[in-house]
């Protein structure tokens, strides 16, 4: 098993976070991880990207090849990756508050998740945990990893003041994605 995941978005929107802890938890889940990072030259504002690989075995290549998930956090990463990879097994989980425009997109991936993750993010108190309830949503739709390993991810490598926050973020993003699942539009 190989499954490619991909987190684009930009800086300030915790995307490399997002990648070092859905490594952290997929090690947790007894698989090997490889995680990758681009980012733009501004600190804040300027395009990133986190690209982590799963697998049951020695991960041989670390970089994404065609992701089976890509987590997008902004119209700007979802137009400019959409034109770098091939997509059709791609199963995009988008944040719908942030991306308004899928034509890059649609008709060409398995399947969009639209999720209004910045807009759910702000309504438990900060829109700077939408990573990690878009985390939520992905250990959730995909499977792959149970969400507790998510969650001591998180205890591990979260300052210990925002633990509890994202804890509820990474709920939050269960509950939707077992609506998700359930066919239920959120």
């Amino acid at each position: 098993m190989r499954i490619e995941v991909m987190i684009s978005g930009f800086g300030g929107q915790g995307v490399v976070l997002s990648g070092a802890v859905l490594s952290q938890a997929s090690v947790l889940s007894n698989y090997y991880a490889a995680a990758t990072y681009t980012y733009g030259p501004e600190a804040r504002l300027g395009s990133t990207r986190s690209e982590v690989v799963i697998s049951d075995e020695e991960i041989d290549y670390p970089k994404i090849i065609s992701p089976d998930y890509w987590i997008a956090m902004n119209q700007m990463s979802l137009n400019t990756f959409s034109k770098r990879y091939p997509l059709d097994k791609t199963i995009i989980l988008a944040d719908s508050s942030m991306i308004k425009y899928f034509d890059p997109v649609e008709g060409k991936v398995r399947t969009i998740y639209k999720i209004p993750a910045t807009d759910e993010a702000e309504r438990l108190g900060n829109r700077l945990v939408a990573n990690m309830l878009m985390l939520g949503v992905f250990v959730t739709v995909s499977g792959i990893i149970p969400l507790e390993n998510l969650k001591e991810a998180i205890r591990r490598m979260v300052k210990p003041q925002f633990i509890d926050l994202n804890l509820r973020a990474v709920d939050k993003g269960k509950e939707i994605g077992g609506s998700l699942l359930k066919g239920v539009k959120v």
